[in-house]
């Protein structure tokens, strides 16, 4: 990967905390790879505007500095858009469109993930419906039902105490 883009964050060659920008990003990548299912190219994209200075870019630089090609960031652009972890903004004058991190829409995405797990409660809840009497076989899905109807309670605590949280910043 080529991290060459003259006046932004990743182009400086020298460990930053340790670390060279670059490895960082690949590191990133290859998390929310695994974590998100998505592909390798839009955890770059995510991860570099994390670090980039200045914070906006256009397709175009995000595809030299990622060594990428157009299609790919298109589609991968697109993509965090669509999920709200990316926000793009048109400028008078300016041609193209300038792309940067939402960095109010992580904590959003992350309890609207955790909100969809804690939804496994509406099926265990109809599998107890199911099983309503059948001794052992409505006893494995109850303990289910219990761990997903607490984490339910505790994910609406969660949401509120990270309010307030922010709030305080």
């Amino acid at each position: 990967m080529r991290t060459e883009a003259q006046g932004d964050a990743v182009s400086d060659t020298s460990r930053v905390g340790g670390r060279q920008p670059s490895d960082w990003i690949e590191s990133f990548a290859a998390r929310f790879e695994a974590q998100e299912g998505m592909p390798l190219i839009a955890g770059r994209i995510l991860a570099f505007l994390l670090i980039c200075d200045p914070v906006e870019r256009t397709a175009a630089e995000l595809g030299a500095a990622l060594s990428a090609s157009s299609g790919s960031i298109s589609t991968n652009v697109r993509l965090l858009l669509a999920r709200g972890l990316i926000s793009k903004t048109t400028r008078r004058g300016r041609e193209a469109a300038v792309y940067q991190v939402r960095e109010d829409a992580w904590a959003n995405v992350m309890l609207r993930r955790l909100e969809s797990v804690a939804e496994v409660s509406e099926l265990t809840t109809g599998g107890l419906r199911m099983l309503s009497g059948q001794g052992d076989r409505a006893d494995r899905i109850r303990k289910v039902d219990e761990f997903y109807s607490w984490l339910s309670g505790e994910l609406s605590q969660l949401r509120g105490r990270w309010e307030a949280h922010s709030r305080r910043r």
